[in-house]
C-alpha cells in the first residue's frame, strides 16, 4: 500500500472525491477547501445539475460527477454520505 500525504486540490489524478452536502453548492472544510481550489466554473456547474427535490442534487448514498476546473484533477466525484 502506498500512503501519500497531501493537499487533494494540489494532485494531478484523474479524479477526486469530494465528500459533499446534498446541495452541493459547497460549504466548509474539504468542500469549500475543492470548490475555493476549483474556482467558479464548478460552482456553475454543480447549480446546472437539476434538483431531484427541493435544495438537493444528490441524495444520501448517490454521487455526481463534474469537471475539476481549475483543479489539476480532471474530475471531481461529488458524494453525499
Amino acid at each position: 500500500m502506498i500512503l501519500r500525504i497531501a493537499d487533494l486540490t494540489t494532485l494531478d489524478v484523474d479524479a477526486i472525491v469530494n465528500a459533499a452536502n446534498p446541495a452541493l453548492l459547497g460549504g466548509g472544510g474539504v468542500d469549500g477547501a475543492i470548490h475555493s481550489a476549483a474556482g467558479p466554473g464548478l460552482l456553475r456547474a454543480c447549480r446546472a445539475l437539476p434538483e431531484v427535490e427541493p435544495g438537493v442534487r444528490c441524495p444520501t448514498g448517490e454521487a455526481r460527477v463534474t469537471p475539476g476546473f481549475d483543479l489539476r484533477a480532471r474530475w471531481v466525484v461529488h458524494a453525499v454520505g
